[in-house]
């Protein structure tokens, strides 16, 4: 007989590198914090569902719907939570989701659940990263057997669910390939960014128009694809007219033409063309 599945949700971070409760941002387009998103996709597939925190901590935005586990002070991080999970029912495979995984989906957790074994099944099923190979532990199927090889690598400090798995040798699935990039996590300010299609772009220099903008090179966040684009959204938001003229483009210290592609932390210079006579 399968064992019921358990939904967890880990939020028990400190988003120390965020700055702020990350589980309580708004990240996509469906105007849902990370743990409301993660929570609804959990109650897709588990009849109960839980959010591990720590000990006084408020359950994030969008998660107060759920059952509360205590993080276990038998660990720490997201391994505290999980030996929580099992704590509260020692029976169940339990479904681990992180808080900040903006692009996880429906089908990922779909294809996930579909590789589980009827009987016989082996304590740990993950997906392997697409970047190292190694196991993403925080977005798994821990089994009931996977209680007691959790207690025993606590009990000797080793409190890495990803190196617990490797050395376990955890069953590991290949992401459906439309789905390569549900794995990426969110720690940074940078990463949201990033995740909403937002870019870091630093102004090395505005040259002639430094006077009408008030600053000689500034960083700013932008959602265009290319040079071009950057030009045109600068001389929208920013209202610069000279942005509109006869203006070139140089990115990481080479001319760059229109379509040239940007990337978060590219540096641009704006550069008046040289007239000879």
């Amino acid at each position: 007989m399968t064992p019921r599945l358990n939904g967890l949700l880990l939020a028990g971070g400190k988003s120390s590198r965020m700055g702020r409760d990350k589980a309580s941002m708004v990240v996509g387009g469906d105007g849902l914090t990370q743990a409301r998103r993660a929570a609804d996709l959990l109650g897709k597939f588990c009849e109960r569902r839980f959010v591990s925190l720590r000990d006084g901590q408020p359950a994030p935005e969008g998660a107060q719907d759920l059952e509360v586990l205590v993080d276990s002070p038998l660990a720490q991080g997201p391994l505290s939570g999980i030996l929580a999970a099992f704590d509260k029912d020692p029976d169940a495979a339990w479904l681990v989701l992180a808080c900040d995984l903006p692009f996880i989906s429906e089908q990922v957790l779909s294809h996930l659940i579909a590789h589980r074994k009827p009987s016989d099944a082996p304590p740990f099923l993950a997906f392997a990263s697409s970047s190292d190979g190694l196991p993403e532990p925080l977005c798994a199927i821990y089994e009931p057997s996977a209680r007691t090889v959790l207690k025993r690598h606590a009990e000797r400090n080793h409190l890495c669910p990803r190196h617990i798995m490797v050395e376990e040798r955890a069953t590991l699935l290949e992401l459906p390939p439309s789905c390569r990039r549900a794995l990426e996590n969110m720690n940074t300010p940078e990463d949201i960014a990033v995740a909403k299609g937002e870019k870091q772009i630093h102004i090395g220099g505005y040259g002639a128009l430094a006077e009408e903008r008030g600053c000689r090179e500034e960083t700013v966040v932008s959602s265009a694809p290319s040079a071009g684009a950057f030009l045109e959204e600068l001389a929208s938001h920013l209202k610069l007219s000279g942005l509109r003229g006869q203006v070139r483009i140089a990115v990481n210290d080479e001319f760059a033409q229109p379509d040239h592609p940007l990337r978060t932390g590219d540096k641009v210079v704006f550069l008046r063309p040289f007239s000879g006579g």
